[in-house]
């Protein structure tokens, strides 16, 4: 299970990282759907960094799944319970890095929200 509490980090940490470099105000603002917007956001070095994180994410999912299918007693739900831990964990480390990086504040009714989606995760995961 250390196993795949590692690539959960992982994951983690290269969705957040994405997620931030994609949430700068700059990259997203303006009409996306003009045809020059769209080719500035493509070769924006921001989003090309950002795809490599995404991806580094995916593989890191696929790692997790492999670990927690080598667990016997979860084996049947592998990709149900990776899906519980890195959505989990996921949106704890995008919540910092959007504090931290992007100044992004939330409000109480959607940390109550927040909230209970993690105790929801938990309820499922158990």
């Amino acid at each position: 299970m250390l196993t795949a509490f590692f690539w959960i980090v992982l994951f983690s940490a290269s969705t957040a990282t994405s997620v931030a470099l994609l949430g700068s105000r700059d990259l997203i603002s303006g009409n996306l759907f003009e045809w020059g917007k769209i080719l500035s956001l493509v070769l924006n070095w921001r989003f090309i960094l950002s795809m490599v994180f995404a991806l580094l994410s995916r593989m890191a999912f696929i790692m997790t799944n492999n670990a927690v299918l080598k667990v016997p007693r979860l084996e049947n739900a592998a990709t149900t319970i990776t899906t519980f831990g890195t959505t989990a964990l996921g949106l704890i480390f995008v919540i910092m890095v959007n504090y931290f990086f992007l100044q992004e504040r939330i409000n109480m009714t959607q940390g109550i929200g927040a909230v209970l989606l993690f105790v929801g995760i938990f309820l499922i995961s158990k």
